[in-house]
């Protein structure tokens, strides 16, 4: 899919395509650089490397792959990454994995393009209800795409090691505030 009508050349360069095994290890550099670089000063140096352990480890490639997860590019070089799953309570949410834009490239909208892409997929599939467990950095990027937030809580790691996240939820649109 290509993003027309940006607000600068880079939008309407911008690609999103699923992922694919070829894609990981790029993604993995990808999702690890944004969360290095946008939680210096939230989160400790020890949950960092833990993060990017996860990362690192086959059983994040099995989270991205084993879901919808798209990567965002510009010409060659991936530029963001973004994915989501059906809730894991049984209702009619999709709940976003992954939203994260590589350092360089923040700012220019591709995070806000991924997310609006993500909720395109998830109500074409039926979902209409959207939820993400957000890192702490993130909350306010989510607030401004309609998140609020439901709770705050921990995500555990498969090391064992426990990250301080937000749950957000992002509920479907009434239709008479809905546009046409």
């Amino acid at each position: 899919m290509h993003v027309t009508g940006g607000h600068d050349g880079l939008l309407q360069s911008l690609e999103i395509r699923p992922l694919n095994v070829d894609d990981l290890s790029t993604a993995r550099y990808v999702v690890s650089t944004a969360f290095e670089r946008g939680s210096k000063g939230v989160y400790s140096a020890a949950e960092t490397t833990a993060f990017t352990s996860f990362v690192r480890s086959p059983h994040y490639g099995d989270i991205l792959l084993g879901n919808h997860a798209y990567g965002a590019w510009i010409g060659s070089e991936m530029v963001g990454v973004a994915a989501w799953t059906v809730s894991e309570e049984k209702k009619p949410t999709a709940r976003i994995l992954a939203l994260f834009v590589h350092p360089l490239f923040t700012g220019q909208g591709i995070g806000t393009h991924l997310a609006e892409y993500l909720a395109q997929e998830a109500r074409a599939a039926g979902y209409q209800a959207l939820e993400a467990s957000v890192m702490l950095n993130a909350t306010v990027f989510f607030e401004r795409l309609g998140y609020i937030e439901t709770k705050l809580g921990t995500w555990a790691l498969s090391s064992g090691r426990e990250l301080p996240i937000t749950f957000m939820r992002k509920a479907p649109q009434p239709r008479s505030e809905i546009r046409h």
